[in-house]
């Protein structure tokens, strides 16, 4: 989903953790970075997919997360 938008997300792992990068929509900017101890696959992800939401809100993703939130917001409490 990320690649068919054009949005570069790299992972990598060095021993134990894991370090992710996502282009910066900025141009000349750095990538936006975060590493995570490699039990932390969950963590990992959702810092992954709330940057794309954020940096990128006219993405595919980021309408799928409007959707979802829009859906959850009319459950009761």
């Amino acid at each position: 989903m990320l690649a068919a938008a054009g949005i570069e997300a790299h992972a990598c792992l060095l021993g134990e953790r894991m370090h992710l990068f996502l282009t910066n929509p900025q141009r000349g900017e750095p990538p936006l970075a975060a590493d995570f101890e490699g039990a932390h696959l969950v963590a990992a992800a959702n810092w992954l997919a709330a940057c794309v939401v954020h940096h990128y809100p006219k993405s595919e993703l980021a309408k799928v997360w409007s959707v979802i939130l829009g859906a959850g917001a009319t459950l009761p409490r």
